[in-house]
């Protein structure tokens, strides 16, 4: 049985699926992509490459648009259907304007055309992978968050005067379960000096003029470091 450790880190890996009629290419993007942080899988055709989205649970869809019986459209909209989470990657020799803003509309990340270098696709995988980890670590933080609060409740209904509580009826309309939540960092670096809390008031204040944060989440977090600011003066 694999230790903890080695499901942890299996767990960490970058699901890849490889979908292309086309065998030589198909197996080139497999060893172009496979490494240790990466488990990348190969189907030859599109039907096959639906029985494995049925099985799992892929972070990265590379697929070729023209295939026989079942196209890279189709495959697509299934997976995204499966997981909305997951980022399709769109190579195609027929690449036509139309194609392009069909793929991208259904929710294609990019959209290459054949022939192309390595190079080229090397660069827009690796854009992509940066993406799911940055999504990964923006989930990571949001369950922190949601942990953070659902202690702060519990202290809360223990002792109702302790100042570091916050107001039950005002969290009540804050969004913690955002589907899109906004990088936090700035909430967890407690061992920063003081004086970042200005820079991070700055922080809250840019995500909420650009649309990140909600009026209520903006007070709420912005009160909670205004007070960490008064006891550390």
């Amino acid at each position: 049985m694999c230790p903890d450790k080695c499901m942890e880190k299996k767990n960490l890996q970058i699901k890849i699926l490889i979908v292309d009629d086309d065998k030589v290419i198909a197996d080139i993007l497999n060893d172009l992509f496979a490494d240790k942080q990466r488990s990348v899988d190969v189907c030859y055709d599109g039907l096959a490459a639906i029985e494995s989205i049925q099985k799992s649970l892929y972070d990265l869809i590379l697929v070729d648009l023209v295939m026989p019986k079942v196209g890279g459209l189709d495959i697509l909209k299934y997976a995204k259907k499966a997981n909305p989470n997951v980022i399709v990657i769109i190579i195609t020799g027929y690449a036509s304007l139309e194609t392009a803003i069909t793929a991208i509309r259904e929710g294609a990340y990019d959209y290459i055309r054949k022939p192309c270098k390595l190079e080229e696709i090397k660069i827009v995988v690796e854009n992509a992978i940066d993406k799911i980890k940055l999504n990964r670590e923006n989930r990571e933080l949001l369950n922190k968050l949601q942990d953070a609060y659902r202690e702060l409740m519990v202290l809360k209904k223990d002792d109702d005067e302790d100042k570091f509580l916050i107001d039950d009826k005002k969290t009540g309309n804050i969004n913690f379960f955002s589907s899109s939540p906004p990088s936090l960092h700035y909430l967890y670096n407690t061992d920063s000096p003081s004086g970042n809390y200005v820079d991070k008031l700055q922080a809250l204040t840019s995500l909420k003029d650009n649309g990140m944060l909600t009026e209520n989440e903006f007070k709420e977090f912005k009160g909670h470091l205004l007070k960490m600011i008064s006891l550390n003066r």
